[in-house]
């Protein structure tokens, strides 16, 4: 598994935050349910691209619209692209920008796989801005391994770790990411977002 740490300079850290701040405000977060029990998620969500992922107690899906607005999404931001380029290797851009809002350190984001996206020969590539996190990955749910994310850091899944369980177990509460002098009331100043761009491919 290729992870790469800390490199995202916080200059386009802080575009990356002022490109989010602008999707939430034409896609605002909302909070997915879990599949069958209908529960909420630790995270609340957003989208980018010309699809969206979320989950519902129906299950777990891609949508061409955001479920209460019933709006397209906002096209995903050239810095999320330039990203894609740089650390991806794929020469085919991503079509979903999912972005996961941590509030404070209590947010976490259980075990799975990245699997409903139909061709998994495209890589994943997640970015993390804010708060430190560990972050455990592995091929098997019991085999796993875990590093912490500081603020900046890109991981890829790719090849024979596109499909590697992976989760977020805690977040760090500190006084001191990117978000702590935002004027923005969407994104958290004792929390993080972490993006994950994907390709879907509809059958």
């Amino acid at each position: 598994m290729k992870i790469l740490i800390s490199e995202l300079s916080n200059y386009t850290q802080k575009k990356i935050v002022h490109e989010i701040s602008d999707i939430i405000y034409k896609a605002p977060l909302f909070t997915p349910l879990t599949p069958i029990w209908n529960n909420q998620l630790k995270v609340s969500i957003t989208n980018a691209g010309a699809w969206g992922w979320l989950s519902d107690k129906q299950g777990y899906k891609y949508v061409k619209f955001h479920p209460f607005t019933k709006k397209k999404w906002p096209p995903i931001p050239i810095t999320l692209l330039k990203t894609w380029n740089k650390y991806s290797s794929s020469l085919i851009p991503p079509n979903c920008s999912l972005i996961n809002v941590y509030k404070n350190e209590k947010a976490t984001l259980g075990l799975h796989q990245d699997k409903d996206e139909n061709n998994f020969s495209y890589p994943v590539v997640l970015i993390s801005i804010g708060n430190k996190a560990i972050f455990n990955y592995g091929s098997s749910r019991k085999n796993l391994k875990k590093v912490c994310l500081p603020s900046g850091s890109v991981v890829v899944l790719k090849n024979e770790s596109r499909l590697y369980y992976h989760s977020i177990s805690k977040v760090y509460k500190s006084d001191k990411n990117i978000f702590f002098n935002s004027k923005n009331v969407d994104l958290p100043k004792e929390g993080r977002v972490s993006i994950t761009l994907r390709r879907f491919e509809e059958n």
